[in-house]
């Protein structure tokens, strides 16, 4: 068990605009149970809990442990609202959790800290070439490995994986890292290809999850853009407006266009960039770049 703080919690989901919903969902629980740990009705949680929530709001599981003094605090704002009894016995069971957290709980795991963030456009033209980053930050007291496991939909497939997968199939993709901490970039070049129905736009889902050995044989979700529209405009266009401009250039050099071997095409996007707009040709399926 572990004691984590409410106010902290909370304070990190509003500042990422996130739900309790999502947070329920990451962790595995009800948006009550969610909303009771923000309350600090229920302070001590279960430690592999608590490492999902910390994953879920990008952090460590140390940043969302409640230190004494703010246990001490919110025990006495719990105690003005009920018994005094009950909240001196929870004041104690969330001291002892901190106090076996830290004199047992790493030790027992070794992992500090674990997460995956993906990085991919919004939108792309059926059938074109895009690109897809996902950063993994794995801290470990062990020299340990971890699994990265994307799972692709249908009508889409994968050009070429930097670095190259461990296993591969239809639909799926698997890396093992055997490298222990750190941070490190896994990348694929994709196509999606929609159906015939001209004028509908369709909508791609990703799905990817994380597992070491010291989580507990619990999956990890890869956090991040995990849905790809498929139209008329170019992957690198982010706002739509029909062109690249200064902005949206650089965006595609720091994410996407360092990945040696990758083999993003960069120089299209430069071309359209120096233009001054461009339309979607799909009897030719290239880009027609306007003067």
């Amino acid at each position: 068990m572990v004691c984590i703080s409410g106010s902290k919690v909370r304070s990190l989901r509003e500042e990422q605009n996130l739900t309790q919903l999502y947070l329920a969902t990451a962790v595995g629980v009800t948006t009550e149970t969610i909303s009771r740990w923000e309350r600090q009705e229920a302070p001590t949680v279960k430690k592999e809990n608590g490492l999902k929530l910390a994953d879920a709001l990008s952090v460590s599981l140390e940043e969302i442990i409640a230190p004494f003094e703010q246990v001490a605090e919110e025990d006495e704002t719990v105690a003005s609202e009920g018994s005094w009894k009950k909240n001196s016995w929870i004041g104690l069971v969330m001291l002892g959790g901190v106090l076996l957290f830290f004199l047992f709980g790493r030790q027992d795991t070794g992992l500090v800290h674990l997460s995956a963030k993906r990085s991919m456009p919004a939108h792309s033209v059926s059938d074109h070439p895009f690109p897809v980053v996902i950063n993994v930050d794995f801290v470990s007291e062990r020299n340990s490995s971890f699994l990265l496991n994307e799972q692709l939909p249908a009508g889409c497939r994968v050009l070429r994986t930097v670095p190259g997968t461990t296993a591969a199939g239809e639909g799926f993709l698997k890396w093992v890292d055997k490298n222990g901490s750190g941070k490190r970039s896994f990348s694929y070049l994709a196509t999606c290809k929609a159906d015939s129905d001209k004028g509908k736009e369709v909508s791609f889902s990703f799905n990817g999850f994380l597992l070491a050995r010291e989580s507990s044989k619990h999956e990890i979700p890869v956090n991040g853009r995990s849905r790809l529209q498929v139209s008329t405009f170019h992957w690198a266009d982010s706002n739509r407006s029909m062109s690249i401009d200064d902005e949206e250039l650089l965006a595609v050099y720091d994410d996407f266009g360092r990945v040696d071997g990758l083999e993003v095409d960069v120089e299209e996007v430069e071309a359209i960039w120096m233009g001054s707009g461009y339309r979607w040709d799909a009897e030719q399926s290239l880009f027609e770049i306007i003067p």
